[in-house]
């Protein structure tokens, strides 16, 4: 390598030295982990130091094959990432090679163009997820909200129910205003919502119980009018359909037990066994669609090796399940799990 160094930092043609950097890239990313940190450090200070004098075709193309190394140097990557947007995207978003704790970092400081290559990695953790809610605008949260591979703390659904809460009240004003029918559904859909004045939001600490489900009255009507629900039950109904579009139940199950006031892990056990009804219930709680909750019961039933005429026949009940039966199947459940929940679960 040291070779091939010395003759690229000779007086050597565009076309050469891009040849040189190709060949050189090939051998690290060939070498794996057995690259030594000081090789890595050779060969960061080669990159970076000719990369500004490339052709920006040249520039892309060394781009592009560093994005696909497992082994990319965390410096180089570093380096790359703070250039123009056309040299970080493809890193940002395809690069296996960063660590979570590095990418968090970057996202402390990042404008919002590479918050969004990074919102549509394959893959983020809830540590990026994290650092990007923290700081990123609406089109960050849309990107994130809507990639399958976006993982959630309950901190960051929080924020996600926040902002979905804030879209649909900024919603029902203008509609108001207008004098024309809400818009109703893909709430996260908000590229056309007005920007919020808002540098970096503030995660609040995890609450043990959550907010508790207000349960319908005996007294009331079973077939209430959608339009009477609250903006958060609408909120984190609209939440709950976006992380089910992309088969996240982990996220589902956790907006279900912040909305009930029950645990994470024992709204994961209960969705996740053959019962169905204690799925049913929570979602019909929570304002879920029918719709919406077709999609969860499809991915159900593939986890489960249900037939579609189960499937189907789940969704029909869920149509026709009353206030009454939602009211009295929970306080069956908290009664049931009681030692679970523990002493200051609310009574119902």
């Amino acid at each position: 390598m040291d070779d091939r160094r010395t003759e690229a930092e000779a007086t050597t043609s565009p076309a050469r030295r891009a040849q040189l950097l190709a060949s050189i890239t090939d051998l690290f990313g060939n070498a794996g982990a057995a690259v030594s940190p000081s090789t890595a450090a050779l060969y960061c200070e080669i990159v970076t130091g000719v990369f500004d004098a490339m052709a920006a075709e040249d520039r892309a193309v060394l781009v592009d094959r560093i994005a696909g190394l497992t082994n990319a140097p965390a410096t180089l990557l570093h380096f790359l990432s703070l250039r123009d947007i056309g040299t970080a995207e493809p890193v940002l978003r395809r690069s296996i090679a960063f660590a979570d704790t590095h990418l968090a970092a970057l996202a402390e400081h990042l404008p919002q163009d590479r918050l969004c290559a990074i919102a549509a990695r394959t893959h983020v953790s809830e540590t990026v997820s994290d650092a990007l809610l923290a700081r990123g605008d609406r089109t960050v949260l849309r990107l994130l909200a809507k990639n399958p591979g976006a993982r959630f703390s309950q901190g960051g659904l929080a924020i996600l129910v926040d902002e979905a809460e804030l879209t649909l009240a900024q919603r029902q004003a203008a509609a108001a205003l207008s004098e024309t029918p809400e818009t109703r559904g893909q709430v996260f859909d908000i590229r056309s919502a007005p920007a919020l004045d808002r540098s970096r939001r503030v995660f609040a600490r995890p609450r043990e119980m959550g907010v508790v489900i207000p349960l319908p009255q005996r007294t009331r009507q079973p077939a209430a009018d959608a339009a009477d629900a609250t903006p958060s039950s609408n909120a984190i109904a609209e939440v709950i359909a976006t992380v089910a579009s992309g088969d996240r139940m982990l996220e589902v199950a956790g907006l279900l037990a912040e909305f009930a006031g029950l645990p994470v892990d024992l709204v994961s056990r209960m969705i996740a066994r053959p019962d169905t009804m204690p799925l049913a219930v929570l979602c019909k709680a929570a304002g879920v669609s029918v719709e919406t909750f077709a999609s969860i019961a499809a991915i159900r039933g593939r986890r489960h090796g249900h037939s579609p005429a189960a499937v189907d026949a789940l969704v029909r009940a869920y149509e026709i399940l009353g206030p009454d039966d939602v009211a009295s199947t929970l306080r069956f459940l908290r009664a049931r799990h009681g030692i679970e929940i523990g002493s200051s679960a609310p009574a119902v």
